[in-house]
Parts: C-alpha cells; structure tokens; sequence
C-alpha cells in the first residue's frame, strides 16, 4: 500500500475504509478509481462527502444508490471545455496539419479526413474540429468524406454532445472567427446547424478498458491523460499509436507530453502545441507495441 493512499484520507477515515470503498466501486460499477492519480479521486470524493452531508468513506458508502453513483460519476469526469478552448493550439492544427494535409491529398486524388477527439465530455472540442475542417475547406467541403469521432466514458455527458444545444458557458473567452455562422439561436443558448452535426458522431469508450476505434488522421486527447498515473499514460499512448494512420498525428494538452521512451514512435511537431506525428514504419527502430 502506497503512503499517497492514505496521506489525505485520515479525515474521512482509515486507508483500509478508503479502499473498502473504491472496492466496492469496481464490484458494484466495474470501475477501478486506482487507475488514476490518488489525490485527484481523493479530491473528488471528498467533494461529494461535503456534498452529501457524511463525514466518513463507511458512512458514504451507505449512500451510493443509482443517483448517487451517477453524481459520483460526474463528479470524476473531466468536464471543463468550451469551443476553441487554446486557441493557438487550433490555429497551429489548422496551418501546420489541415491546410498541408488537404492539399496533399487533393493533389493525390484523395479526399477523406478521420478524426478523434478523446474525452469529448460535451463535445465542444468535436465541434470545434468539425468547424475548422469547415473554414479550411469552404465550398469544397461536400466533395470530401469527413468523419469526426467524439468519444467519452460519461453518458451523460455524450447526450448533451449529441443534442448539440449550449449556453454561454460554452462560448467563454472564444474568439474564433464567423463562429456564429454554424449555430441557431434559441433564447440565450445556440444550437449546432444540422450540417455541421452530419460530420460528427459521438459515442461511449472507455480509454483504459476498451480497444482504440482505428485508423485516425488526427487524434486530439487534451487535458485527460494528466489524471491518470504512468503506466495508464503508457497503455493510452500506445493505443493511440495503434489507432493512427502512419504520419497521423496526435494532439495532447498543454501540460501533457510524449515521455521521452516513446521517441521511436512518434516525432515532435510542435513543442508548444504538444502537437506529435507518428513516425512511418521505415524510420522506427522498435515494434510498435513497445
């Protein structure tokens, strides 16, 4: 048993009550909360222990009917986004890696584009793809196949992504330009035009405990992997390398970066961005499954 287990935990009980606990969270949801970094599940249950009014992991663990686990669950989940949220980060995937990659392609005969955005949470960030693949691509947009794959653990949150309804929230600090062009307003809130949802789907994956969907041009996981502890980092990584084309790219957040043993597999494109390209087969010098 780690000490950073039970550092934090003596206030809401012993580290034995505070494993009792995550372990009845795996049996009872099939969840397993040690994968992640200790003080941000510690964080997170003792905000839901304030929450509900208990001041013990026995005395919360009473609580946990369906409603509860539900709010425990969204709790956990990272969801903090908004449209464009860093902009210099799509501004660097718009001039560094679309515009190039269209061209190419088009010079090529080719025009199809796959993407991912990994923890999605409500979408915003998907959206946000869908809206710049849009801008660079104008009125030759209906001769390409774009598909756009947003995908999340929180159910509840991948219905909201799928409604495509949000308020100004959502829209805080954004100054991406003609953004208003691909929504309807409705009160205070807009509404994501139906042309631009046509090029999006979201659905439910779970990053630690199912198989990547395959093959990518561009991968964007931002603000998610800081959560988890190293070998989780690890297993994700090398998931997304499996699930990119050769030359794909993968976008990671501000403060997330490539560890330095994975350097035969992917290249740095923009250190500031934490923009990364998948090394093609002939320039790596180990497996891909590292």
């Amino acid at each position: 048993m780690s000490r950073a287990w039970g550092v934090k935990t003596i206030m809401y009980g012993s580290d034995a009550d505070f494993q009792a606990l995550l372990r009845k969270i795996q049996r009872e949801r099939k969840v397993d909360l040690t994968r992640y970094k200790p003080s941000f599940i510690q964080r997170r249950i003792a905000a839901r222990l304030r929450a509900r009014g208990v001041t013990s992991y026995r005395a919360y663990m009473y609580l946990l009917d369906e409603e509860e686990y539900l709010q425990l669950f969204d709790t956990l989940t990272i969801n903090y986004t908004s449209f464009f949220r860093d902009t210099s980060t799509f501004q660097a995937l718009r001039d560094q890696i679309l515009r190039p990659l269209i061209r190419e392609r088009e010079q090529r005969g080719v025009r199809r584009l796959v993407m991912w955005s990994a923890g999605c949470a409500s979408g915003e960030e998907t959206y946000s793809l869908a809206i710049l693949v849009s801008q660079v691509l104008g009125s030759r947009l209906s001769h390409w196949n774009i598909r756009i794959l947003g995908t999340d653990i929180d159910e509840n949150k991948l219905a909201q992504a799928r409604e495509g309804i949000y308020g100004p929230l959502s829209f805080r600090g954004t100054k991406w330009p003609h953004l208003e062009r691909y929504f309807l307003r409705e009160g205070e809130k807009r509404r994501v035009r139906p042309d631009l949802k046509r090029l999006v789907r979201f659905q439910h994956h779970d990053l630690l405990h199912e198989e990547p969907p395959r093959r990518f041009d561009i991968i964007l996981c931002r603000n998610v992997l800081i959560y988890f502890q190293r070998p989780q980092q690890n297993y994700i990584l090398q998931n997304f390398h499996k699930a990119l084309y050769p030359g794909g790219y993968l976008i990671l957040g501000k403060t997330e970066i490539i560890p330095i043993h994975f350097a035969s597999l992917f290249e740095t494109i923009n250190r500031r961005e934490h923009i990364y390209r998948k090394k093609s087969p002939n320039s790596m010098h180990q497996k891909e499954d590292v």
